[in-house]
Order: C-alpha cells, then structure tokens, then sequence
C-alpha cells in the first residue's frame, strides 16, 4: 500500500485507478522501456473526465 501511494504521488500510476504508465521509449527489440514517471500526481485516460482536479496523462498506461 505504501509503494503504490508513492507511485500516484510521483505520477508512475493514475492517481484514481492505479494503472502504471508505460514508458513510450523501446529498446532494440521493440518493447517499453518500463514504467513512466511524470513527477506529479496524473490520472490516465480513461479515467479523466473535464472537472477532474488530477491533469491527464502524458502516455498510456500498460492496460487500457
């Protein structure tokens, strides 16, 4: 619990779901580079909606 509130903190996962974000960068045989870290608080996507007080995310996360 104290790891993932960390995580929604620093903006590795959205702060309403818990969904962590992939990194957009690849490696030489096509696959993320990990986990995406926005240094503030966001929510993903599918979880944003217009009076959200939490800004959207700049990537998508692992499952959509």
């Amino acid at each position: 619990m104290e790891q993932n509130s960390a995580d929604k903190s620093d903006g590795s996962c959205c702060a309403l779901c818990g969904q962590y974000f992939k990194d957009p960068k690849k490696d030489d045989k096509g696959r993320s580079l990990g986990i995406y870290v926005h240094n503030k608080p966001v929510v993903c996507k599918a979880c944003w909606y217009d009076k959200c007080r939490y800004p959207i995310a700049e990537v998508d996360t692992f499952l959509l």
